[in-house]
């Protein structure tokens, strides 16, 4: 695969741009999910349904991603329902828990250089093969890690105005997403429109206002000024603001007081709870010894302690879990730097 695939044009020509360069990995993704579904026993006639009707969501609120959509299909030279399936990530809906993420900021007065550090591990149970996209837009580049084939979900991203976005998912029977609405909002928050339309954090937290989602999400947003956590509902948001200590991480579980409750049992989801104190135990064994540095980052997100509950996740058994992607953002030097596949294995590092 390409390290990095430059997209530019019209929304069909990225799309087409996208398909040419990574056709091979764009089928694989397809087939992919096919083989989920199948796994899954999903009443096909019905799930097409509920794909036809986001579809027809997206084409009304934002016609630029079904057009994008159909440029990859004939980039890549498959069939557009196919590229559809890919997008319209119900897929997930079908098995709790098996998507697991985790993030980290790390920005002044923590970081050793006082620039602004956001990373984040996508662990995918079905996985999808990632890609790296910059795109050149009128209105300035985005970067953008996604699966390969998809516009619709990003892990993470950075705009040219210096906007940090990151996300991970929040799953519980507490909180299910109501399925009916599916013609009317997103599956997730979409971290590409948020970088399209958003300059700084507090116009994310403006958009998120209005914006129409059938899942929670934690969403981490950071500008070289400020910094929040944003624990979101299907209906609501709470935030965190950096208390000064410059550090922000999230797993798949809510930590503010107001929406906690709403979390699964914690022995029913021990791994959001096991990746959230190690990497908080990790920022401060750091910390105790002075300022954390880009490699200590990276460290922190290839860490294997607590076995198949670890940050760095590895599939085994009953944990079907696997790190697809590692992604960081600078902010202040609009520099990013991400591994296709688990940092510990495709970041590279000797030392002497």
């Amino acid at each position: 695969m390409q390290p990095i695939i430059t997209v530019s044009g019209t929304p069909q020509e990225q799309g087409r741009q996208q398909g040419e360069a990574l056709k091979e990995v764009i089928a694989r993704n397809i087939r992919m999910v096919e083989e989920k579904l199948e796994k899954s026993k999903v009443d096909m006639e019905f799930y097409r349904g509920y794909i036809a009707r986001n579809a027809a969501f997206l084409e009304r609120r934002h016609p630029e991603q079904i057009e994008e959509i159909r440029g990859i299909a004939e980039g890549a030279g498959l069939p557009y329902e196919d590229l559809l399936t890919l997008n319209i990530p119900a897929y997930f809906l079908t098995e709790y828990f098996g998507q697991e993420c985790s993030m980290l900021l790390v920005r002044a007065p923590a970081s050793i250089d006082g620039n602004t550090y956001l990373i984040k591990n996508r662990d995918m149970g079905t996985y999808i093969e990632q890609c790296v996209l910059h795109r050149k837009l009128p209105q300035g580049d985005i970067v953008e890690v996604n699966g390969a084939g998809t516009v619709t979900y990003p892990a993470t991203g950075m705009n040219s105005f210096g906007l940090g976005v990151a996300t991970t998912g929040f799953w519980s029977d507490l909180a299910k997403p109501e399925l009916e609405e599916i013609g009317d909002a997103h599956i997730f928050v979409n971290v590409r429109v948020l970088l399209e339309q958003c300059k700084t954090v507090d116009e994310v937290l403006e958009s998120l206002k209005t914006y129409p989602r059938m899942n929670g999400l934690n969403i981490i947003a950071a500008d070289p000024t400020q910094a929040v956590v944003i624990e979101t509902t299907r209906d609501n948001m709470y935030i965190q603001r950096d208390d000064g200590s410059g550090v922000l991480w999230r797993t798949n579980h809510y930590m503010l007081p107001e929406i906690s409750p709403l979390n699964p049992p914690p022995q029913r989801y021990q791994s959001t709870h096991s990746r959230y104190a190690r990497i908080g135990e990790l920022v401060q064994e750091r910390l105790a010894r002075g300022k954390i540095r880009f490699q200590d980052i990276w460290r922190i997100m290839s860490d294997h302690e607590n076995g198949v509950n670890c940050i760095c996740r590895h599939p085994s058994e009953g944990f079907p879990a696997w790190t697809a992607s590692s992604s960081m953002v600078c902010l202040e030097d609009r520099e990013a730097w991400t591994t296709i596949g688990n940092p510990c294995e495709n970041l590279r590092y000797t030392k002497l």
